[in-house]
């Protein structure tokens, strides 16, 4: 008799625990379930078990030691490790880019602005160098030279940053803030929720970045020594569209996206302010997430030896040295350079060297809407160490073969400068399987794999909508 009570007792407390689990409403297949920053639910459902794939990321996969799945619909089990890094060399290859299409019809598309060797390029007075355009016609009006228009070529490539880069000087100025920047990543970095001088984020964006910070608290914090969220630019348009001999395709590569670059306010002779004298901020670091193009902002974006001459009073700033690069801020990192979120000077003097990105947390990819499994468009964010990113592959479930994503082909070839950074998918593939893998590879050469990365075409029911983003898992070492 006593047997069979403790038995009673023992079904009924499995039976309770059980339903205690189901209650919680545990985490389904490939979500996560722990990790820091995460406040979610830690448990699996039946037949998972949560694995930690990194500090920050814990996810529910198939228990071996269950039986999930089976039937008509097993439950898919990546071979070898779900989250891993390699090293591949980098090419050394070099192929010359192609030539820029020949002008047809009434000046091809340029408007105001002139076709110069296939590529639209601004007019403007060489006498006054405070007009931004030329009006009317004859000698005065001219352009910069075509290659400032066109992809960049005259940047050498960049396969390394060490923490001792040499410094420029350079001058910026500032655009203001967008969630549409060129490099495509959306409210990335945008919102400063997290950072020592979270004040200064735009007050447009005020509710949607709270709801972005308290779904993605790691993309608004900034390292535990420098201040980096909220400090976006972009620099003149020839550095943005590199073009680089030894990657594959004959266009831009978009290499300046993610980027990171540590900047100093100097005084107008060049010289540094002492900390604590008058006019010293700290120095703040930036990632490249924009393009400022030559096209539309002749005088500040289209590289060395072009400026408004007549606006500028420092040593450094006309022209620039031919190596430097013009960064046009975000309203946020002018506001940190000049003090307390001041913007009364348009353009100041600084220099600037780049620096291996800080960044906490790991990449994540921004999902765009409406996806599916013969068509999606994301965009790599957070990516520490170099910055930039040369390659993005997928792999479906069940298939053994990577395909490498192309950047957004929808674009005007005779304004390469305004070219859009989405990755999507090669035309007529598919269908990728869920869940599918991702392969990322940075201009160093190094590559991270989460073979799990994109688990559903749909956002769950709490994303910020339009602002979907995907944790892999993985991150470039530093």
């Amino acid at each position: 008799m006593l047997a069979q009570l403790l038995l009673t007792v023992s079904i009924l407390t499995l039976l309770s625990s059980q339903y205690a689990v189901e209650k919680r409403d545990c985490r389904e297949q490939w979500l996560q379930c722990g990790g820091l920053e995460y406040s979610g639910e830690t448990c699996c459902n039946p037949g998972l078990k949560c694995v930690k794939l990194t500090d920050y990321y814990s996810q529910c996969q198939p228990d071996p030691a269950a039986t999930a799945g089976g039937g008509d619909n097993p439950v898919y089990t990546p071979t070898g490790p779900t989250a891993y890094t390699t090293t591949v060399p980098v090419s050394t290859t070099s192929h010359a880019q192609s030539p820029y299409p020949s002008p047809t019809g009434s000046n091809n598309g340029c408007g105001s602005w002139q076709m110069t060797e296939g590529v639209c390029c601004p007019l403007y007075d060489k006498n006054n160098n405070r007009s931004e355009g030329c009006s009317g016609s004859g000698g005065n009006c001219v352009t910069p030279p075509a290659a400032m228009c066109k992809s960049g070529t005259m940047y050498p490539e960049v396969h390394s940053v060490s923490s001792d880069e040499p410094w420029h000087y350079s001058r910026s100025t500032h655009f203001g803030l967008t969630s549409g920047g060129a490099c495509g990543y959306g409210l990335y970095g945008l919102c400063t929720k997290g950072s020592k001088t979270a004040s200064w984020t735009d007050p447009m964006l005020g509710s949607t970045c709270d709801a972005f910070c308290n779904a993605y608290p790691i993309l608004c914090k900034d390292p535990s020594d420098k201040t980096l969220r909220g400090n976006f630019a972009a620099p003149n348009g020839d550095y943005y569209t590199q073009f680089w001999p030894s990657l594959p395709g004959d266009w831009d590569n978009y290499l300046s996206c993610g980027e990171c670059f540590e900047l100093i306010r100097t005084k107008p002779d060049g010289s540094d302010y002492a900390v604590g004298e008058a006019g010293y901020t700290d120095p703040v670091v930036l990632e490249i997430v924009d393009s400022c193009p030559c096209s539309a902002n002749s005088k500040w974006c289209c590289g060395p030896g072009a400026d408004h001459c007549a606006e500028i009073d420092f040593k450094y700033g006309c022209p620039l040295p031919e190596d430097s690069i013009h960064l046009d801020l975000s309203d946020i990192a002018m506001g940190r350079l000049q003090g307390n979120g001041s913007m009364n000077d348009g353009v100041i003097p600084t220099r600037y060297r780049r620096v291996p990105c800080p960044k906490p947390g790991n990449i994540y990819l921004w999902m765009r809407e409406g996806g599916s499994s013969y068509y999606f468009a994301l965009t790599a964010v957070n990516a520490a160490g170099i910055g930039s990113i040369i390659s993005i592959e997928i792999k479906g479930a069940g298939s053994t073969t990577w395909v490498p994503l192309e950047r957004d082909p929808h674009y005007t070839s005779s304004r390469p400068q305004e070219r859009y950074g989405a990755w999507t998918i090669p035309q007529n593939t598919g269908p990728y399987n869920l869940p599918i893998a991702v392969r990322l590879t940075s201009a160093a050469g190094q590559q991270v794999v989460s073979e799990t990365a994109i688990n559903s075409f749909d956002p769950p029911a709490g994303a910020v909508k339009g602002f979907w983003y995907l944790d892999t898992g993985v991150q470039f070492s530093n």
